[in-house]
């Protein structure tokens, strides 16, 4: 009987219900629920609040007045340096020469000047770089450019301006000249200012 699936489930269920209701009353014997009443606190309504009233003015009188700080102890005085004259037997300085009898009474600073020297009268500490126009090398043009320039006290170049067999040419020529670094002129002992110089570059592709 018990090998039918339609007789199987009802004797499961019957011999799972005492199993069932025993458990339920072990779990209830085991917690115990106690009722908690609730107290209202009393309650207070204040019907006025009165603040701290300062102090009066005979009250601030009659207050103790502050004392005095005792005198600290002065310290002690700096030490004073001794008037009296110490011996001691020091070389006398023997300077040999003479004072010049004539002086100049007016000394002329000199003067910083540009110089101008040959073209090629620099020394290329950074050299130029520049870049093959994108223009020129779509055309297959080539060419070549003469940079005129100054360099300062510094080295740095100014006043550029590039003569190009092809204008495409010129804005580049002088914006790499620009960028480059010379060893600056130095003059009697002064660093100045360079101008007259000129810096050849050429463009052509590569074959």
């Amino acid at each position: 009987m018990l090998n039918s699936p339609v007789s199987r489930a009802p004797t499961a269920a019957l011999l799972a219900l005492p199993v069932a209701y025993g458990l339920f009353l072990l779990m209830s014997s085991l917690i115990d629920v106690k009722e908690v009443t609730l107290v209202k606190a009393p309650s207070r309504i204040l019907d006025t609040i009165t603040p701290q009233l300062p102090d009066s003015i005979d009250e601030i009188r009659k207050r103790p007045k502050p004392q005095p700080l005792d005198d600290a102890i002065k310290p002690p005085p700096p030490p004073q340096i001794s008037t009296t004259k110490s011996v001691i037997d020091l070389p006398e300085i023997q300077i040999a020469g003479a004072i010049p009898t004539s002086l100049p009474t007016h000394v002329k600073m000199p003067t910083i000047n540009p110089v101008v020297v040959s073209s090629r009268g620099y020394q290329v500490v950074r050299p130029p770089m520049p870049v093959y126009p994108s223009r020129a090398s779509a055309r297959g043009i080539s060419g070549s450019c003469n940079v005129a320039f100054a360099i300062d006290p510094r080295g740095k170049p100014y006043k550029v301006s590039a003569m190009c067999t092809d204008p495409v040419f010129k804005s580049e020529a002088e914006r790499s000249v620009l960028k480059a670094e010379f060893a600056p002129q130095l003059v009697d002992g002064q660093f100045v200012s360079v101008t007259g110089l000129e810096y050849p570059l050429e463009f052509k592709l590569a074959e």
